[in-house]
């Protein structure tokens, strides 16, 4: 059984899943998590089926949660019904476009995973899909892609309420992260924040205070930072220069510091 390893937003390009590849064998990898804002159903052209071919060669499976930026696979499959299927992975239901049938999207809603590990057992995993996208109003200025529900609606925010409560977890997988951890250093300064809609933070914070669980990891801030080890857990924002090895986390030394791969000699991770 291969590694299950985690990246951050690739916004559609493949190279740095090349790069990410090229750095580890594809053979040693079972599955590659994507964070959300992988961009590969944005733009509905030639684009996105490129980008598509190229990732899916690599004939890896990649677990994608949904960010701000890429439409829900589940209307993706409505609108396209013949070429859409779902099936089961990781003991719940994924969309999985025909053509590539290595890549996996994580449901729509707050979902929970088993991921299995060598050793017979599994990492009871959370995922919460979702994010506001800062730029919106640039976007709808200049008629760009922007996707109406790409927060968590309200019934899924209750529901992500209820499956935190029902069990301690092992791995939470977002791609943004709860308000209390929000960086603020990196927030654009072009973007008056007063027009932010913070729902899916405040949410995520509201889980924050009410989880158990040992590794929370997200994307979306573009960089790359590990928070204080507290409550016995670890929290991680990760970026795509860097990779967080999530079986040597969990079936060795649960250190975080020991899992985390460069993946570009040039970058830096921050241990805040």
């Amino acid at each position: 059984m291969g590694k299950i390893y985690c990246l951050g937003d690739v916004h559609g390009d493949h190279r740095l899943i090349k790069h990410f590849f090229e750095k580890i064998k594809p053979e040693e990898v079972d599955t590659l998590i994507l964070l959300g804002d992988t961009g590969l159903n944005f733009f509905f052209n030639h684009r996105d089926k490129k980008t598509k071919e190229k990732i899916n060669k690599y004939q890896t499976n990649i677990f994608i949660i949904r960010g701000n930026h890429e439409q829900r696979p589940s209307i993706c499959m409505m609108q396209d019904r013949n070429n859409w299927h779902t099936e089961m992975y990781w003991n719940n239901l994924v969309f999985v476009e025909n053509d590539y049938p290595h890549i996996k999207y994580a449901l729509d809603h707050p979902a929970k995973y088993e991921i299995p590990t060598a050793a017979g057992d599994t990492i009871q995993t959370l995922v919460l899909p979702g994010a506001y996208s800062v730029d919106k109003y640039h976007r709808l200025a200049n008629n760009w892609s922007w996707f109406e529900d790409e927060q968590p609606k309200e019934w899924e925010r209750t529901l992500g309420l209820s499956l935190i409560k029902s069990q301690s977890w092992d791995l939470i997988l977002s791609h943004t992260c709860p308000i209390c951890y929000e960086p603020t250093d990196l927030f654009l300064p072009v973007v008056d924040q007063s027009t932010v809609d913070k729902t899916t933070e405040r949410w995520l914070g509201e889980i924050e205070y009410l989880a158990n669980y040992k590794l929370w990891c997200w994307g979306h801030y573009h960089a790359n930072r590990v928070y204080p080890h507290f409550n016995n857990s670890d929290r991680l924002m990760l970026f795509n220069d860097y990779c967080c090895d999530i079986y040597k986390y969990f079936c060795s030394d649960y250190k975080i510091d020991n899992c985390l791969i460069p993946l570009n000699e040039n970058t830096k991770i921050t241990n805040l």
